[in-house]
């Protein structure tokens, strides 16, 4: 077998972490959160942006737009489908590309804050923008990804007042999304589809060869604009003298072949690689266990195992683990990312025994 990657976890500052009186302060914490009140009751989607080192509630109208330069918190509420009087949870922390560290490590803790309300039971999720999750983009019929962020002071326009925006329509694998691009001719290719959103009007502007697909999504993401704005805009599919003026002028469109992909294409699973997280000796070390065909009887649940599928990271936390292996979880996995040299995008899942239904991808890796 392989050898695992050497990792120093006892510097990821977790000597405390996870003690009976740490988890008591976290709940504590937890319950005297204002942004937390009624959290997890009742099935749904509930979603929070962190400003300033806060937890503000993000508008129901804005669910499915994030800022590229802030982090956000999603909550999923459902019914257990063994069990209509329980309820399931997972929580989602999705970091923008051009965050700060200290807006991710917030989002990061607050998440786990989150978890420790909902009495530990939440499935966690490290999202990463544009290298999300396929339990995360299930969510939302439509993402939309936009520039700026909280400190951008492109959040509050004044009334009657607009930015001109140019949003690309683009289609990859399954998922279709919104992207703003830079508003300028160059962005455009014969390939997607385009809304160029001009205030009072907004253009849908479609290339020669873009999908079906991504014609109905711009048409329906630009008469949501239009709906939401009462009378004040309306929807042309006609590029026009200011159609052509605000992106710089007329000119050639780049074809479908040479357009730049601005969304990576989806990664299938590879191997399966099982290692079991131990401080049996007084320090926490990793030890592979298994690869290939992975299946939950290799799991313990006095311990806590981490398993690399290729494009994601999954760390499953036994029941019996101990605290200081449990809260290790997130900079283990992270530290792992660094040790394997694979990138920060990929996908972080923290699990619970008992608790992973609701995670599609340790059901495909794992088999009973």
């Amino acid at each position: 077998m392989q050898k695992a990657p050497k990792i120093d976890l006892e510097s990821t500052n977790c000597a405390k972490i996870g003690s009976p009186e740490d988890k008591a302060a976290r709940k504590g914490a937890a319950e005297t959160e204002p942004a937390w009140q009624g959290s997890g009751q009742q099935p749904g989607v509930q979603i929070w942006r962190i400003e300033q080192f806060e937890v503000k509630p993000w508008p129901e109208e804005e669910y499915g737009n994030f800022y590229e330069g802030d982090c956000y918190i999603v909550l999923l509420t459902t019914k257990d489908e063994n069990n209509e009087n329980k309820l399931v949870f997972d929580v989602f922390f999705w970091l923008g590309m051009e965050s700060t560290q200290d807006e991710q490590g917030t989002a990061a803790y607050k998440t786990v804050e989150l978890d420790d309300l909902l009495d530990g039971a939440a499935v966690q999720y490290r999202e990463v923008m544009m290298h999300e999750s396929k339990e995360f983009k299930a969510i939302f019929k439509q993402i939309n990804y936009l520039k700026g962020g909280v400190d951008s002071g492109f959040t509050h326009v004044e009334e009657g007042a607009y930015i001109t925006k140019l949003l690309q329509v683009k289609k990859v694998g399954k998922q279709t999304n919104v992207i703003e691009v830079s508003c300028e001719r160059a962005s455009l290719n014969h390939g997607d589809c385009f809304i160029l959103d001009a205030g009072s009007k907004i253009y849908v502007w479609k290339g020669d060869e873009c999908s079906p697909f991504e014609k109905q999504m711009a048409n329906m993401a630009a008469e949501t604009m239009e709906a939401q704005r009462d009378g004040r805009s309306e929807v042309t599919q006609e590029a026009d003298g200011a159609f052509w003026e605000a992106l710089g002028g007329e000119g050639d469109i780049t074809s479908a072949a040479d357009a730049e992909n601005v969304l990576p294409a989806p990664i299938e699973n590879g191997e399966g690689i099982l290692y079991q997280l131990s401080d049996a000796d007084g320090s926490l070390g990793m030890a592979e266990v298994g690869r290939g065909e992975l299946t939950k009887s290799m799991l313990s649940g006095d311990d806590v195992f981490l398993c690399d599928s290729g494009p994601a990271v999954m760390i499953w936390i036994g029941s019996n683990a101990s605290p200081k292996e449990s809260a290790a979880a997130f900079d283990t996995a992270n530290k792992y990312l660094l040790q394997a040299s694979k990138p920060l995008t990929t996908e972080v899942t923290v699990l619970k025994e008992g608790n992973t239904t609701s995670c599609k991808r340790f059901t495909e890796i794992f088999s009973d």
